[in-house]
């Protein structure tokens, strides 16, 4: 748990070093390295879910998981949208940004939040640093570190705030991991790094193209994963 503890701070750590890079540089030069920063989000989403989906068997590619992408996320949009996750979020980001005067608050929440969080690195590293070998989530560390001094400098202190999530997204696998050992299957971890990579790219085209996309609603998507393999599970024991 002490490597997710450091992978959080290492987000603030960032953030506030990006924060004060941002007073250096105009509005301008920022929002074009936040379009260049969208870009590299949709690259990296794109060979994510290559990575999760596409595999070679018999000297052939083969891919898995299309139908459960195509209907967790259908599914997933279907329950954001009918429960208003993005504009119940917005109007309470926009609360806070006039309490605490600090702009796009809650859209730097977010977009951080998907950035640190998507991806079969911090299921897995958070699923071994549970097992005691937290040396991925201390690479995951680095990383992020990196990412979010990127990501502050152009979307402020919302960034932050993203170590929360970071801390509660991660430290829920490391307490599976605890408490069932190593039973979470690799299909599974696959399944769930496939859509969240999926959700990267919609945040990668907020990015360049400015709110055509809301990554928040797609987030139940994950849900429908965890959902469809317990059931499957349980399939699995009767």
């Amino acid at each position: 748990m002490l490597a997710i503890v450091v992978n959080a701070l290492a987000v603030i750590a960032g953030g506030l070093i990006g924060i004060g890079i941002r007073k250096a540089f105009k509005s301008e030069i920022l929002e074009e390295v936040l379009k260049a920063v969208g870009l590299a989000v949709i690259v990296f989403g794109i060979i994510g879910l290559v990575r999760e989906m596409v595999y070679v068997e018999g000297g052939e590619l083969k891919s898995r998981h299309e139908l459960l992408l195509l209907f967790s996320l259908a599914l997933g949009v279907f329950l954001g949208e009918a429960l208003r996750l993005h504009s119940r979020f917005e109007a309470l980001g926009m609360r806070l940004e006039s309490r605490l005067k600090a702009r796009n608050l809650s859209k730097a929440f977010v977009s951080s939040t998907m950035v640190f969080i998507s991806g079969a690195m911090a299921i897995v590293g958070s699923i071994r640093a549970g097992l005691g070998d937290p040396g991925m989530v201390y690479l995951k560390a680095v990383i992020d570190g990196i990412t979010a001094v990127l990501l502050a400098s152009t979307l402020g202190w919302g960034v932050l705030l993203s170590a929360i999530s970071v801390l509660i997204y991660q430290g829920f696998f490391a307490l599976l991991a605890i408490c069932f050992g190593d039973h979470l299957s690799a299909d599974f971890i696959s399944a769930f790094g496939a859509v969240g990579y999926a959700i990267l790219v919609a945040v990668g085209i907020n990015f360049l193209f400015k709110d055509k996309m809301k990554p928040l609603n797609l987030v139940p998507a994950l849900a429908v994963v965890i959902v469809y393999y317990a059931f499957k599970a349980l399939l699995a024991m009767l």
